[in-house]
Formats: structure tokens, C-alpha cells, sequence
């Protein structure tokens, strides 16, 4: 099973939207079992999430709602406060899954949080994918084992989809390598060469 942590919301056509909805719906798309763990705002677009997530047969028990926060909405620059993603909210959302094989962080995390998210992968003997921003580190110690990408900022909507492909062949059981070889190929991407 893969496991999208992250905080999803809605594009402009109401579909599922943010980097955690997106990578959840091609995951999902490419064949992987998804589940969702996060948090929306307590508010209409956070009851779309949960009903738009439900149809595209991503499970969700364990998407939080937090009334202080504001569900995201890609077409919205000021979203105002997003929805609250900490280590305990993670922890306890975790919590309501017994297995996961891949555990995708599709947004940046505090310290305290990633280490969670991190700890959860190597309990489970999860595939780890890290998402972070164009030139950042990740803040904490992850196995060398994982894979951390760097989010562009003029993303178009094709690097969720590659993630998505990745964490579904991640769970098929293929190695990192031959696993991101494969989505590329899949996505019509070329991959860097140096």
C-alpha cells in the first residue's frame, strides 16, 4: 500500500488538487492501493476533498480536519492559513494503517514531523519519497535508502503524475532504480545525463 502524507485541496475545476491530492490520484491511477494522510480546513472545500478523494478510491479515514485552517485550493495564491500538518497529526494519522510499503512526504515538514514520517517508513520496512523544495535539504536524518526530489516551482502538473508512477512501481516491488527508470519511460520524460 502506499501512503501519501501531505495536505490535499482542490484545482479550479474542483477536482483534487495540491501536490498530496495530485501524487494520491496517480498513484492510484497507476494501479497502487492509496491511502491519504493529512488534513483539510473544516469547511466546504475540505468536505469536497474528502468526497472527490472517495470517488477516485483513495482512502482517507485518516485525513484530519482542522477547524483553524483554510483547505488549499490551487487556484487561490492567498489561501490564507493552511489546514495544521505537525508530528502529532502525522503520528496519529499513521496510527490507522497496519502496513504501508511506500510512504510518499509530498510537502515540506517540520523537523519534528519528518523525523515521524521517517520513523514510520523504517518500521515498516516502507520505501521512503521525500518531496522538498528546489534547493532545500530535508531537515532531518532519513535512511539512505530514500528518495528525495526536488518540487519545481513552475510545475505543470507532469511531476505529480511521475511521483505517482514511481511510488505505484515502488510498490509492485521494483528496485528505486529500475522503478524510476520505468516511470520516466512511462511519463515520455528523458532523463539527465552528465
Amino acid at each position: 500500500m502506499i501512503v501519501v502524507l501531505g495536505r490535499p485541496g482542490l484545482d479550479a475545476d474542483e477536482a483534487i488538487g495540491g501536490q498530496a491530492g495530485r501524487i494520491a490520484v496517480a498513484a492510484a491511477k497507476a494501479g497502487g492501493r492509496v491511502e491519504l494522510v493529512g488534513s483539510v480546513g473544516d469547511d466546504a472545500d475540505g468536505d469536497a476533498v474528502i468526497t472527490e478523494l472517495g470517488r477516485a478510491g483513495i482512502g482517507h479515514a485518516a485525513v484530519l480536519r482542522d477547524p483553524a485552517g483554510q483547505t488549499r485550493r490551487d487556484d487561490d495564491a492567498d489561501a490564507g492559513t493552511l489546514p495544521r500538518l505537525d508530528a502529532a497529526d502525522i503520528d496519529l494519522g499513521l496510527s490507522y494503517l497496519a502496513e504501508c510499503q511506500v510512504l510518499v512526504v509530498a510537502e515540506p515538514l517540520a523537523v519534528a514531523a519528518l523525523r515521524v514520517a521517517s520513523d514510520a517508513a523504517t518500521y515498516h520496512s516502507a520505501a521512503l519519497v521525500v518531496l522538498t523544495e528546489t534547493g532545500t535539504i530535508p531537515s532531518a536524518e532519513l535512511s539512505e535508502t530514500a528518495t528525495v526530489l526536488e518540487v519545481s516551482e513552475e510545475d505543470s502538473g507532469a511531476f505529480p503524475e511521475l511521483v505517482g508512477r514511481y511510488a505505484a512501481l515502488l510498490d509492485s516491488g521494483r528496485s528505486p532504480a529500475d522503478a524510476w527508470r520505468d516511470a520516466i519511460d512511462e511519463g515520455g520524460w528523458e532523463q539527465a545525463t552528465e
